[in-house]
């Protein structure tokens, strides 16, 4: 996917770049090297299966990917499950199928991916995955570290407003977009005086400000 890396990878196997990745220091490098060059043919073919062919949505697949393994202790903990009874590409695929299907409910529309969680404006730039190191490669880490925080959020709504607000949308659009995904879903949420809610701009902004003060204090942990 054009990225440059500082170190060489490619003639090591899977098990020595992956205890790289699980064995202190962690090296992230390694990680991003595994995910976004050696088996991106093997995701990108697997996310086309799942997301028939609309490549709108592949980047954020692959930063939640890279999240999950990485782990809430950020450790690899997940990473280091795997007992080598198999084909890591054979865990992988699998364990990237579950995630690629998990997070689709929360990837409806056309992507934009801003960075910026405070942008309204749905005329912005898409996040381009970076062709050389330095700025750009700091940009990617700024992208992973984002989309492993919302992965964090709890609150299924903050999690829908902030995703649509990286793709672009406006409160008006993204309210619109919550009440088709609550009514596919057969969701109905009352209010504590027992009244039915809609989803309004209203309700989407205060989600949002409220994801925004819990994704500042993910980010924090994470760091």
């Amino acid at each position: 996917m054009g990225l440059v890396f500082l170190n060489n990878y490619a003639e090591l196997n899977d098990k020595e770049i992956v205890n790289k990745i699980i064995n202190k220091p962690y090296n992230e490098e390694a990680a991003a090297y595994l995910i976004y060059n050696r088996y991106d043919p093997l995701l990108h073919k697997l996310y086309r299966e799942i997301y028939d062919k609309d490549p709108s949505w592949y980047e954020d697949c692959l930063g939640d990917l890279f999240g999950f393994l990485k782990g809430k202790e950020r450790d690899w903990n997940k990473l280091r499950t795997f007992q080598w009874r198999s084909k890591f590409g054979a865990w992988l695929s699998s364990t990237a199928r579950h995630r690629f299907i998990e997070i689709k409910p929360y990837l409806i529309g056309k992507i934009e991916n801003p960075l910026s969680i405070d942008d309204t404006d749905g005329d912005k730039a898409p996040v381009q995955l970076p062709e050389n190191g330095g700025e750009e490669y700091e940009r990617l880490e700024r992208k992973i570290l984002l989309m492993e925080a919302v992965g964090m959020l709890k609150d299924p709504d903050q999690k829908f407003v902030i995703l649509k607000r990286l793709q672009g949308y406006n409160s008006k659009e993204i309210a619109e977009l919550m009440k088709k995904s609550w009514a596919k879903h057969g969701i109905k949420k009352y209010d504590n005086k027992g009244n039915l809610v809609v989803p309004t701009s209203g309700y989407v902004d205060v989600r949002t400000q409220r994801a925004k003060e819990n994704l500042k204090e993910i980010i924090v942990k994470l760091l």
